[in-house]
């Protein structure tokens, strides 16, 4: 992309960037620790008081610990045996007291909504660095290199803030998940992982003072893909395409998988996709640029469907197709599927930023290398100013 083209698509996104007088607080986060679950089980150690969300009314005050079901009820929230004529509430732990949700502790304040369809939704509001260290932890192995650490810990600060800065009229900003960033609460922090966190604290990647998604992935498979799989991010540091020769000790840098012709029309059925019939040819119509199936056909006696990549990968399972890099050879029964990496390919490679850290690269180095024309800035200049993040889906 020309640097003419840039500016353009820069000064056509500004109207999305959040205005000074409604720019959120960088400092907190909120995270979606469950959604669309009927009950949860929750423990509190230690002196906390439960309010209203609505009104911020006190429900409960100075109780000093408890062990409950908590379910979605057509009047409200039951807590326990008791009825509260709610649609949401809010836990305020004092001091150090302990919140546990479905056995993981968490910091931070925890709000528990109702929704229409009798699920619930828990948001966790926490600080974005105690955050960061309940995701770290999940997100990378605790021995890799320092510096490895610090480049993850890094973009996962980045992304984070950039979904900050564009989910905040949301209920929440991110999901508990890998579908977001996993996330392990206090149960999952580690001491290198901590130390990797704070050693970057408050540091984040920037292109020309835009905020961006700093998207990362377990093992590229030797070349990175551009963003716009992930939506509409068309600017150079997600641009893709980065060679990558460093993650071939990863054990999921080559796969293979077998799918039988009645395993791929049962999963199609499962998904809701209807009847193919028998499945006569699994064909891949389209490849990005750098080799990963864009567009897959599935051939059956009664019709044909088209899927992306990723829809086809999302249907059989993503631990199953681990990426949509990979090639297809026919056998008797049906299909076996050639693979490499798992991810979706964009930003940066984990298992690469592992091998560039042994070899002596700095975490911002890393960073460099696989958000090409990026930098590094602080919350605080970012706080300074007007945020100004790159729009599109994410």
């Amino acid at each position: 992309m020309s640097r003419r083209a840039v500016g353009v698509l820069l000064l056509g996104l500004l109207a999305l960037a959040p205005s000074a007088a409604t720019q959120p607080n960088l400092e907190f986060i909120r995270v979606a620790v469950v959604q669309n679950d009927p009950e949860v089980d929750l423990r509190i150690q230690g002196r906390f008081t439960l309010r209203a969300m609505h009104t911020g009314d006190p429900i409960w005050e100075q109780r000093r610990w408890g062990q409950w079901a908590v379910r979605a009820v057509p009047e409200g929230l039951a807590v326990g045996e008791e009825i509260l004529p709610y649609f949401g509430v809010r836990i305020e732990p004092q001091r150090e007291a302990a919140i546990s949700l479905n056995g993981t502790r968490l910091r931070g304040t925890l709000e528990i909504v109702r929704q229409k369809d009798l699920t619930l939704l828990v948001i966790n509001h926490v600080a974005l660095e105690e955050y960061l260290r309940g995701v770290l932890s999940k997100e990378a192995p605790d021995y890799w290199p320092p510096e490895a650490l610090k480049a993850i810990a890094i973009a996962a600060r980045s992304y984070a803030v950039y979904r900050r800065a564009t989910k905040a009229q949301g209920e929440f900003d991110v999901s508990g998940t890998v579908l977001s960033q996993d996330y392990g609460g206090k149960t999952a922090e580690k001491a290198a992982t901590t130390k990797a966190v704070r050693e970057t604290a408050g540091l984040v990647v920037t292109y020309q003072g835009w905020l961006f998604p700093t998207f990362y992935h377990s093992t590229c498979g030797g070349m990175t893909e551009h963003a716009r799989v992930m939506g509409s991010f068309d600017l150079p540091p997600l641009a893709g395409g980065v060679r990558c020769r460093w993650c071939t000790a990863s054990p999921f840098y080559s796969w293979r998988r077998r799918l039988t012709r009645e395993d791929i029309a049962w999963t199609l059925h499962r998904g809701g996709r209807g009847s193919v019939g028998v499945v006569r040819d699994l064909r891949i119509i389209k490849q990005t640029p750098s080799g990963r199936v864009e567009r897959i056909g599935v051939v059956g006696t009664q019709r044909t469907l088209t899927f992306s990549g990723s829809e086809f990968r999302a249907l059989l399972g993503f631990e199953r197709l681990r990426s949509v890099f990979f090639s297809l050879i026919p056998v008797a029964d049906g299909f076996v599927v050639d693979g490499r990496g798992w991810g979706h390919g964009v930003g940066m490679c984990q298992w690469g930023a592992a091998e560039l850290a042994r070899r002596g690269m700095r975490a911002e180095e890393i960073l460099s290398y696989y958000y090409p024309g990026a930098g590094l800035a602080s919350l605080n200049e970012l706080a300074a100013q007007p945020l100004r993040a790159v729009g599109g889906s994410s």
